[in-house]
Parts: C-alpha cells; sequence; structure tokens
C-alpha cells in the first residue's frame, strides 16, 4: 500500500511539474520551485539537476543567477565540494556582477580560498576583487580584517 501511495505521490508532483500533458517543458519558474523543493528536503542531487536543468534551458532566464548561488551554496554547504562550489560561485560573480547573489558569491569564494582549498593567494585576489567591486557592502570590512590579516601571514607571498 506505501509503494502505491509513493508512487501516486511521484505521479501527482510530476503531473504538477509538466502540467497538462506530458510533452510540456517546465517553465524557469517551475524548474526553481521544483529545485528548491529538493533542495529543502536534503534531495541535493535532484535539486543540482534541477537548477543545472534551468540554466541550460533558460540561460537568458532572470532565475539563472538565483539557481548559481543556490547550486553554489549545495556544493559549499551540503556536498562539501569546494572546488565546485568556488567555480560556480566565480561564474555567478562574473556573469552577473550586479545581481545581489553576485556579493554573496563574490564573498564566499575568497572564503572557500583560505577556508576549505588553503589557498591564501587566490584568496588576497579573491577578496581584493570582492572589495573593488562590492566597496560599501555589509560584508566589506570583514573581508578587510581578513585580507589585512592574510596580507601579514609570513608565508603569504606580497
Amino acid at each position: 500500500m506505501k509503494s502505491v501511495s509513493v508512487g501516486f505521490c511521484l505521479f501527482v508532483t510530476l503531473g504538477f511539474i509538466l502540467g497538462p500533458g506530458c510533452s510540456k517543458e517546465p517553465t524557469d519558474g517551475e524548474l526553481l520551485k521544483s529545485a528548491t523543493l529538493h533542495q529543502r528536503n536534503d534531495e541535493l542531487d535532484d535539486a543540482v539537476s534541477d537548477f543545472q536543468m534551468l540554466i541550460q534551458k533558460y540561460p537568458k532566464s532572470d532565475k539563472v543567477p538565483e539557481a548559481l548561488f543556490a547550486i553554489g551554496a549545495i556544493y559549499l554547504n551540503g556536498k562539501k565540494e569546494y572546488v565546485k562550489a568556488e567555480s560556480v560561485y566565480t561564474k555567478l560573480a562574473m556573469d552577473f556582477p550586479e545581481h545581489p547573489t553576485a556579493q554573496g558569491a563574490s564573498y564566499q569564494r575568497a572564503r572557500i580560498f583560505i577556508e576549505h582549498l588553503h589557498k591564501p593567494d587566490s584568496a588576497i585576489a579573491a577578496y581584493e576583487l570582492f572589495l573593488q567591486r562590492y566597496p560599501n557592502s555589509l560584508p566589506a570590512s570583514s573581508a578587510k580584517a581578513e585580507l589585512a590579516d592574510l596580507k601579514n601571514q609570513p608565508t603569504t607571498t606580497k
């Protein structure tokens, strides 16, 4: 009985996402909603898949930066795949520098370099770029302090 109800729920969910007629492509909004639901349910691979599908099918959508930020967060916090997280945040920060999520992505890049990848020179460059682009942002004072600390470390190339 349980497998029937799970199957029915899956059928209903797919019907909702696809809408009437199974040949209809999901919209960017439907993909974002589905990916966010997967993320909330800790179904990280499915979430990444839906976010990536949104980016691939709707590259000009205003939802792409949000999808990139979410993928970066999944790789950083959920999957602990720091190189992938940094790469996604770099794409977001470079391709959508004016989007509100780009500021957070740019700052997270520097944090990933220092905390997880142990690349102080890359962290310095990332902090400097962050401060150049977002000097009046909320995390700017933290970035300045972290940058100063990095530059004062004897193992870092100056």
